[in-house]
């Protein structure tokens, strides 16, 4: 079409050319205007043929900026290794879908699904592996979902899923989800090796009008982190205590943070005594949040949220520093007992550290006693032996907490140099009624007795178990029938309080008479 416009043209000019050239030569009877006249309309035809090239140039790179921007949407909503779509995508579908099923009177589903030991694969295999493998798990999900599904990767190894379901039919989507879960964690072929993983999820479903796709996706997630925390293997719905909890635990979260910062966690003392004389020896430090609000707050609450933000070591240091600063004063007859978390116990530096604390508090290394729960040595035992050993020779003694709840309690005795057996309280609070009990701790004070090392039991809170614990050959007791936890004031009367009982009872003791003396 171009070509024959642009012929027509030149035609036109030619012809024009030749009319106006004749018309001069015949009589020479035109004026200058109509050179003019001819010269404008050639000038007017060559803008015309030049607007027209333009044209079609500025339409030419109009469907290139297009296809370009297709391109770049898409490739801004999908995920490039496996080709689902991203979080982007997911939440722009997700929502036309929301709009179809609110039309249609119908329930919004997502599932929220995350790939266990995905990690070790990358580890053992390398990255272009985790990819490959990537690629079969979408696939496989793909196909689980079914059509109308919308599948997404979100993260590295997290997924969603988002369909809808009649009302009636919204608890068949737990069905969907356990095809899900057996779909990835089949084993899978990547050349000659064989990978398998794990996978964790949960459930949200909720009327279009009742919430986004941002809130419902937030749920679901809940959901599968409470499958994941719980270890549950099929797909877990979530509910409103969920999000109560997690609000809950978000409070006391910054309720630590902020408790930190103000020297609102204190220690608490519980008595030990010596089970044959009654005389109190020691005391337990534990932790207690005296909060502004609610009081003085047990540990059941904070320590596990404690662990999980990786705190636990700051707080638990934050406590040991107060305890050995108020009772470094105290009759050098008192011991003082602190715990060791997991995770304090995985730094080399540890030792160190409870060093320094007594130097800056100038409490004695012999009455300090540091207890290490049996199952914290499982991680790394020859750091556990360093750390140990770099305690005894500081002249700190040691104590082997929640002995027989293990798995090698035997191989720790004889590796380890512990100078105390702490007995678990589950095997003390039925200890009267039930058999095996009561035969475990007999064996675990016959074996500690072998070893010269003295057992204390824990969880004594009445005489009936006072008196089976000592009949049994048990050394310390500590429990409520002794008293509960104390602040140090308290403690302190307490101790004092002894002190003059056994001053009391070395006055009214009998004095050798003067013959006895020199014999």
């Amino acid at each position: 079409m171009l070509t024959v416009l642009i012929a027509a043209v030149m035609l036109l000019i030619w012809n024009g050319s030749t009319f106006f050239s004749e018309i001069k030569i015949a009589g020479q009877q035109f004026s200058r205007e109509i050179q003019i006249a001819s010269t404008a309309l050639t000038l007017n035809v060559a803008l015309i043929l030049f607007g027209w090239r333009r044209y079609v140039d500025l339409q030419h790179e109009a469907e290139l900026r297009a296809d370009g921007e297709r391109r770049a949407a898409i490739m801004a909503s999908t995920d490039a290794s496996t080709g689902l779509n991203n979080r982007k995508g997911f939440a722009d579908r997700g929502q036309e879908l929301r709009e179809r099923a609110a039309l249609g009177g119908q329930h919004l589903v997502i599932i929220s699904l995350q790939i266990n030991r995905f990690k070790a694969i990358n580890d053992r295999h390398g990255y272009e592996a985790g990819d490959e493998l990537l690629k079969l798990v979408a696939s496989a999900m793909q196909q689980a979902a079914g059509e109308g599904a919308i599948v997404a990767r979100m993260s590295g190894d997290e997924f969603a899923v988002a369909m809808t379901f009649a009302e009636e039919d919204v608890t068949d989507a737990e069905w969907v989800a356990d095809a899900l879960l057996r779909a990835v964690t089949r084993p899978f072929t990547l050349g000659e090796r064989m990978m398998q993983v794990g996978a964790f999820a949960g459930l949200a479903s909720a009327e279009p009008s009742d919430a986004g796709i941002p809130d419902l996706l937030r749920r679901a997630d809940i959901a599968m982190d409470r499958a994941k925390s719980g270890r549950v293997a099929r797909p877990v719905w979530f509910d409103a205590g969920m999000e109560r909890a997690l609000l809950i635990q978000d409070e006391i979260e910054q309720g630590i943070r902020f408790g930190l910062d103000h020297g609102q966690f204190v220690p608490y003392f519980e008595p030990q005594v010596d089970l044959e004389t009654g005389k109190l020896i020691g005391f337990e430090v534990l932790a207690r949040w005296d909060h502004p609000l609610s009081g003085i707050v047990e540990p059941d609450r904070f320590i596990p949220v404690a662990e999980e933000i990786g705190l636990i070591d700051i707080l638990s240091e934050q406590v040991i520093r107060q305890a050995l600063a108020q009772s470094a004063d105290w009759d050098p007859s008192i011991k003082i007992s602190v715990n060791i978390s997991p995770l304090q116990l995985a730094d080399s530096w540890l030792a160190q550290r409870i060093v320094r604390m007594l130097t800056e508090t100038g409490f004695p290394a012999e009455r300090l006693v540091v207890e290490i729960t049996e199952s914290s040595l499982f991680a790394d035992i020859d750091l556990a032996r360093t750390i140990v050993t770099s305690l005894k020779n500081q002249g700190i003694r040691l104590a082997l907490d929640d002995f027989g709840t293990g798995f090698s309690s035997l191989s720790h005795l004889r590796s380890l140099p512990f100078d105390l057996i702490k007995v678990d309280r589950a095997f003390v609070t039925n200890i009267q009624s039930n058999k095996e009990s009561t035969a475990i701790v007999r064996a675990v004070t016959t074996l500690a007795g072998a070893l010269s090392v003295p057992v204390l039991v824990e969880g004594i809170e009445n005489e009936a178990t006072h008196a089976v614990v000592l009949e049994l050959g048990c050394q310390i007791g500590q429990g409520w029938y002794f008293g509960k936890p104390m602040p140090a004031e308290r403690a302190l009367q307490l101790v004092n309080q002894t002190q003059r009982e056994r001053a009391s009872a070395h006055q009214m003791s009998p004095r050798p008479s003067s013959r006895a003396a020199s014999n």
